[in-house]
């Protein structure tokens, strides 16, 4: 039974990639040809013989004549069809229905976003994310700069300041509070006499007329 156009330009369209979403920015399309085998009427040419009355007298007046007629045949053939193909972008790779992004360098200490563009996690940077971030940075991709004075590190992670003995304060900016010292100034000072106490090392500065450690 031959296929009509209606019916082969359904075929057609159930032969697209269903597994992969057309609207997926990742997913590209393009026109395949194929071939299919369809059965086709065409017009098929035959001797078509008919009489005439002429003056053919030992004919009884009755000529043969000849003539092409067509008549409705049916062949096989082959009908080129066109079907849209889905598969993922270049850069990308299928896994399952989606179309993942490839990194040629493995994200050591992030994720693959785009190909090969890597999103590195907080205090890692470099084009592969496997360089930590140096003392002045921090964040993804050690994007953001330190603010953090009088010598104190600077977290790579959160950019928290992780003051210098002596200091305190967000940006460390602040000397301790009189009567203490150290380490986020949770030391109190063992001077006497008035004696101010250095906020670094505890040490007694001491007053006018005193002298001693």
């Amino acid at each position: 039974m031959a296929l009509s156009a209606t019916e082969l330009i359904i075929f057609s369209l159930l032969q697209t990639a269903l597994s992969l979403n057309p609207e997926d920015p990742n997913v590209c399309s393009h026109w395949e040809s194929y071939a299919v085998t369809v059965q086709e009427s065409y017009a098929h040419p035959f001797d078509q013989i008919y009489y005439t009355r002429c003056t053919d007298i030992l004919n009884w007046f009755k000529c043969t004549r000849h003539r092409i007629s067509y008549k409705t045949a049916y062949r096989r053939g082959l009908r080129t069809m066109y079907r849209r193909r889905s598969q993922c972008c270049p850069g990308y790779y299928e896994n399952g229905d989606f179309c993942i992004p490839l990194c040629t360098e493995e994200c050591v200490h992030g994720r693959c976003v785009s190909p090969d563009t890597c999103h590195c996690e907080p205090g890692w940077g470099g084009p592969d994310c496997s360089s930590g971030c140096d003392g002045d940075h921090w964040g993804p991709h050690c994007s953001n700069r330190c603010q953090c004075q009088n010598g104190a590190l600077c977290n790579p992670i959160t950019g928290a300041c992780v003051c210098a003995a002596g200091f305190r304060g967000w940006r460390c900016e602040e000397l301790c509070a009189p009567g203490t010292h150290g380490k986020g100034c949770q030391l109190p000072c063992q001077c006497r006499h008035g004696a101010s106490c250095d906020p670094r090392t505890g040490q007694c500065l001491c007053a006018p007329g005193y002298t001693g450690v």
